[in-house]
């Protein structure tokens, strides 16, 4: 073989390897990219099934949704606090062994009165914080919120009506049937307090804030 043609071989065995390799690499190239492609689909798909979901949210949004939390939040406290006092307190003084008579005197009513009207303010602070940020969280979380308030408000009728008795003689703040039906709207307003709280944990949990600049990208 002649020196003209050994060259010729080598050149051609060199480009032969040449084109293997670059053929190698631009298959796993090739491999590389449309993996990437998947995972980014995949991400894709994730984000958009987060945004259809409520739980992608930007941070000007959440910033109304938590303060409608705040605010249901602290209108559930108190409305809580008070229906204890309400339910509890008379039968507690009757287990301490105050007297009846006590419990029937005017200045025991006078107290009786102020806390239904503290109960009465809390009840309606816990309203207009459901309504007034109904826009901005999750129709779950304000049904929960509305069904407790409606114990709430059943509770205030109930002691309201139990006062106008008094002008009959009829004292029904002592009375076990009239303490027992209590008991439970008190049972189902720390319920609904109960289920508000652990939807809004859920809620927490679940959204994620980003900028109004990556949701628009």
């Amino acid at each position: 073989m002649t020196d003209t043609a050994i060259a010729a071989l080598i050149v051609a065995i060199i480009s032969g390897g040449i084109a293997l390799w670059t053929g190698k690499k631009t298959r796993e190239n090739a491999v590389d990219l449309a993996s990437l492609r998947g995972v980014v689909d995949r991400d894709v798909e994730r984000l958009k099934a987060k945004l259809a979901q409520g739980q992608l949210i930007n941070s000007s949004q959440w910033n109304a949704e938590f303060a409608a939390y705040q605010a249901i939040w602290k209108g559930m406290v108190a409305v809580r606090t008070l229906a204890t006092k309400l339910v509890l307190r008379e039968e507690e003084l009757i287990d301490l062994g105050v007297p009846d008579g006590y419990l029937a005197s005017p200045a025991r009513i006078e107290i009786r009165k102020n806390l239904i009207q503290e109960f009465a303010s809390a009840a309606r602070s816990l309203l207009l914080a459901i309504h007034e940020y109904a826009p901005f969280y999750p129709a779950a979380i304000r049904e929960a919120a509305n069904e407790t308030h409606q114990s709430a408000k059943k509770l205030f009728d109930s002691n309201v009506s139990a006062l106008t008795r008094l002008s009959e003689s009829v004292d029904l703040f002592i009375d076990k049937q009239f303490i027992g039906e209590n008991k439970i709207l008190l049972a189902a307003i720390a319920e609904g307090s109960d289920t508000v709280e652990a939807l809004v944990r859920e809620r927490l949990a679940a959204v994620q804030v980003v900028n109004s600049a990556a949701l628009n990208d």
